[in-house]
């Protein structure tokens, strides 16, 4: 009985820190705003428009293809 009162408050503990985390950073986010692109966001922007322009018909952003 003691190891599931162990394991139920730690999961309950996580979620909680999970959730207190995730807003503190949401804040953070709000206040600062995002990071700026890095180089390797770029390198892959155009890598992804490239295969786009190779491949019209695979839909790569997982949206319906343009017929």
């Amino acid at each position: 009985m003691t190891d599931r009162v162990v394991y139920l408050f730690s999961r309950v503990f996580d979620a909680v820190a999970y959730a207190i985390m995730s807003a503190r950073l949401g804040f953070v986010d709000r206040i600062y705003g995002s990071e700026p692109p890095t180089s390797a966001d770029h390198q892959r922007e155009t890598e992804k428009d490239r295969l786009q322009r190779a491949f019209p018909a695979i839909d790569i952003d997982r949206k319906e293809a343009k017929r």
